[in-house]
């Protein structure tokens, strides 16, 4: 069996973000052994009763070491379905370690924090990993239960697609309002995201407390929310009779740039937050956590409209 016929066609790249972690572990590595050199410290010494800052420098290897097996199991699981999302929220969580470790090399351990974007993309290929169990699962029930050819040959349209619900006696056929329901969320979501800024603006209008500049996270994440919805699952499978002036690739690299703004939107809220408002201690913190649920109830909305519906529906 060739193994470039069973990988994803963009699995490329997620290998591509393997070689980046190796090469970030690799750089951890060598800050240790220089600080080793630095401080005195001999092997097989793990820490040292002396110097903080050499503990600090060894603690930010060693922290990385031990979620990187949970990380790479949990980004290769999700990278067998959802290759570039899986890249892309990978690259997020290795670049933080970066950052987390250059807090940490300032002797001062609370700025270990500016690295604290990256469970943005770990708890993100975490979801993508439960959404390939579901889907997994749905699978084999459809092989084990169903009787209609057609329902062997459903294609999946979204992670949504693999969650059922019980049956309900109130006889409310889910699966037709399906659209309906999942709209709804978002648009809540989206409402929810914009009030809660909207009230932090209103209750913090000092420049001092509440800096205006702070609003461009939500304006580009509220961007990214139309551009992943403004392209259909079908135009980036290429199952669109419309292709477009670009068609399936434009479609594809379209969605890219929804999906950077939207993680790059939340990313600078978490920057925003810990690096504007917590790290420095200010007496004030409610701005800087509104911004944060702001960029966040508009990426999870974006992301439930986006594959909360099924495209089955509008036919």
């Amino acid at each position: 069996m060739d193994i470039l016929t069973v990988l994803p066609s963009d699995f490329g790249y997620v290998i591509f973000t393997y070689l980046y972690s190796w090469i970030m572990l690799g750089y951890l590595a060598v800050k240790v052994g220089g600080a080793r050199k630095k401080y005195d410290v001999k092997y097989p010494t793990m820490y040292s009763d002396k110097e903080q800052v050499f503990n600090c420098i060894q603690r930010a290897h060693q922290n990385t070491l031990e979620v990187y097996p949970q990380w790479l199991v949990f980004q290769t699981i999700a990278a067998l379905v959802y290759p570039l999302s899986a890249s892309v929220l990978g690259a997020i969580w290795v670049t933080s370690r970066f950052s987390y470790a250059w807090g940490y090399y300032t002797g001062d351990p609370a700025k270990r924090m500016n690295g604290a974007y990256g469970y943005i993309g770990y708890f993100g290929v975490i979801i993508l990993s439960i959404s390939v169990a579901l889907q997994l699962l749905a699978k084999s029930d459809l092989s084990k239960g169903s009787t209609s050819k057609s329902e062997n040959k459903r294609v999946m349209s979204g992670f949504l697609d693999g969650i059922r619900c019980g049956d309900c006696e109130c006889n409310v056929d889910w699966g037709e309002r399906r659209n309906t329901i999942a709209s709804i969320a978002a648009g809540v979501l989206f409402f929810t995201g914009w009030w809660i800024i909207i009230d932090a603006a209103v209750k913090y209008p000092d420049q001092g407390q509440f800096h205006h500049a702070y609003h461009t996270c939500g304006v580009i994440a509220t961007v990214a929310f139309l551009m992943i919805n403004a392209v259909s699952n079908g135009q980036v499978r290429g199952d669109s009779y419309s292709e477009g002036c670009m068609g399936q690739t434009g479609a594809r690299v379209w969605l890219f740039i929804g999906f950077m703004l939207a993680f790059g939107s939340l990313i600078a809220s978490m920057w925003i937050l810990f690096g504007g408002f917590v790290v420095p201690q200010k007496p004030v913190v409610y701005p800087g956590i509104a911004i944060f649920f702001q960029n966040a109830f508009i990426f999870f909305g974006g992301l439930v409209f986006k594959f909360g519906r099924t495209e089955d529906l509008w036919q």
